[in-house]
């Protein structure tokens, strides 16, 4: 079986799959064992036939690209394999990217495969809404009720993912855009020359290395990229002059586009465009029906989905006006810095694409959906943290690359290339290797302190709402429990106003004369005590104590069952 096949087959599997599981789980309230099973039935059979279908031409790995892969590889390892991991008493992640970030994937997987209700009220704020995408979290959980240890799903799921990424990336734009992806960067990694540390740097790059702070922290990256860049294979050779054998099947190019929403929603936005563009270029060229027929097939669960994340629509939208992105008063700087050599070299290859005509009409069709990617990220905001961009402009940025070598960079002379390459590439590198050598790790959790609350939580059901003090390495988050208020780095991020809720934590937790009566209008029936609500309300009298039942007591803190309390 060829790389191709296995690679489409490896990710048609996870998308039939995972959706079949939340198709189920959204009948039974739940993820259970035999819908487990069920899931991983149907995604094994969608893969068996993926297998037979797809087909692409043989391409042979040079020198370079085999480099590229022995260091994509390295970097994997390095940054998966410690994607989170014990030293001594401490539950650490390598990435301080993934400290807030982990909390919330941890909480899913660890809710869903214990039973919590699917789809859920959101677990981080008391009646809210839950507009998120958490397609790997559900494959987690999906993994770890077939009886794979959470820990290992986390690292397998992540070195598997970042196998297909490669692979994706090299089927996409060769050893060249693989490179784009490990190395990308501006001119301000070349500071770390002159500067003690990566940390400065860091606190002044918007566009920071994708490999550190998306594909590692962005866990549904790991199923959407390559699933995205495989389908912009198929289609590109779709489109291609001569028209090639179809390199995947229709239901199987179906299956991929359908499943994003439930991954990564700037993916499912863009790879629309790119559909609708490919689908308007082949009814004016060829009219083969491929894009017609896709796009038709993946309508309703596509729909669906879309409807599942947002709340059926009524997540709070942040699309704004800002042009210039993240740019402030910087300037041109700014895009230098960021962005290097790139941006100028993009107008150059769009001159060179639509002068020349060549590949006519794939290259024009995938350099116009990849300018506009960019100009519409530059200009407008997706979401309240401006940053979240990022995951927009990455599709941009892999549409063009391939361009940008085969239009340009490979025509000139090798001593041009090796320069272009190394002022492409060369500060995204160093950044690269600094994030993976100078984190030596972060505390996400204390192991006795882990157990000791997961014991005390046994106690309480898994769909019961817990006040706790809001941060997010509280071990009840860590363990799936629901709370009244996680991480505001969350909430904020989702678009979601919680002042209200913080308000009436804050009246239940410092214990004022209406503390009943917040704790009514939060839904809460326990409350846990320890050092964190210690540090964070130092003055609380905590008049529950007197009041409610403590149901587990340990040297970490109390859980308290508020219900007595509330009935008078």
């Amino acid at each position: 079986m060829t790389g191709w096949k296995v690679l489409c087959a490896g990710l048609v599997f996870t998308a039939v799959s995972t959706v079949s599981a939340a198709g189920m789980a959204t009948l039974a309230g739940r993820v259970d064992t035999s819908g487990a099973w069920v899931a991983v039935l149907l995604g094994t059979i969608a893969a068996g036939l993926t297998a037979r279908g797809a087909m692409a031409p043989k391409q042979h790995l040079t020198l370079a690209d085999t480099t590229l892969f022995i260091i994509f590889a390295l970097v994997s390892l390095r940054a998966f394999l410690w994607i989170i991991y014990p030293q001594g008493n401490e539950l650490r992640v390598l990435s301080p990217h993934n400290l807030g970030d982990m909390s919330l994937h941890l909480n899913l997987i660890q809710r869903w495969a214990h039973g919590g209700t699917f789809w859920p009220s959101n677990p981080f704020l008391a009646g809210a809404i839950f507009p998120y995408h958490p397609g790997m979290d559900l494959w987690n959980a999906l993994l770890q009720v077939l009886g794979l240890p959470l820990y290992q799903g986390l690292r397998w799921t992540g070195l598997l993912g970042a196998a297909a990424t490669a692979a994706a990336l090299w089927r996409w734009g060769r050893g060249f855009t693989v490179a784009a992806f490990l190395f990308a960067g501006g001119f301000g990694a070349l500071t770390l020359i002159q500067i003690s540390g990566p940390d400065i740097m860091e606190a002044k790059t918007a566009w920071k290395n994708p490999f550190l702070t998306m594909l590692v922290t962005q866990r549904g990256l790991l199923y959407s990229l390559p699933a995205g860049l495989v389908l912009m294979t198929a289609w590109r050779a779709e489109l291609g002059e001569p028209r090639s054998e179809r390199q995947l099947p229709i239901l199987a190019q179906a299956a991929l586009y359908a499943s994003m929403p439930l991954f990564n929603a700037p993916a499912f936005i863009f790879l629309s465009a790119v559909l609708l563009a490919c689908a308007v270029s082949d009814w004016r060229h060829k009219m083969s029906g491929t894009f017609f027929a896709t796009g038709m097939i993946s309508a309703i669960p596509a729909t669906w989905l879309v409807l599942m994340v947002t709340a059926g629509l009524t997540a709070p939208s942040a699309l704004r006006f800002l042009p210039g992105w993240m740019q402030g008063d910087d300037g041109l700087g700014f895009w230098l810095w960021n962005f290097g050599a790139f941006l100028p070299l993009v107008v150059v290859v769009g001159v060179m694409v639509f002068r020349r005509g060549s590949g006519q009409p794939a290259n024009r069709v995938f350099f116009s959906v990849g300018l506009a990617t960019l100009l519409f990220s530059f200009l407008f905001a997706l979401a309240p943290w401006p940053w979240d961009n990022t995951k927009l402009i990455l599709w941009g940025y892999l549409t063009i690359m391939p361009l940008l070598w085969s239009e340009l960079i490979h025509l000139w002379p090798q001593w041009a290339r090796s320069v272009a390459c190394l002022v492409l590439f060369a500060s995204g590198g160093l950044s690269l290797a600094a994030g993976l050598d100078q984190r030596h790790g972060y505390k996400l959790a204390d192991r006795a302190e882990l157990a000791a609350v997961q014991a005390s939580l046994r106690s309480m059901p898994i769909n019961q709402r817990l006040a706790v003090a809001p941060s997010y390495e509280h071990p009840a988050l860590l363990l799936g429990q629901p709370v009244v208020m996680g991480h505001d780095g969350h909430l904020f991020s989702q678009g979601l106003d919680y002042k209200n809720v913080h308000r009436r934590l804050d009246d239940l937790m410092s214990g004022r004369k209406n503390w009943r009566e917040a704790a009514r209008r939060l839904q809460v029936h326990y409350l846990f005590w320890g050092q964190r609500e210690s540090e964070k309300w130092p003055d609380s009298p905590q008049p529950w104590k007197t009041s409610a039942p403590a149901v587990a007591k340990t040297s970490y803190g109390t859980l308290y069952l508020l219900t007595p309390c509330l009935l008078r």
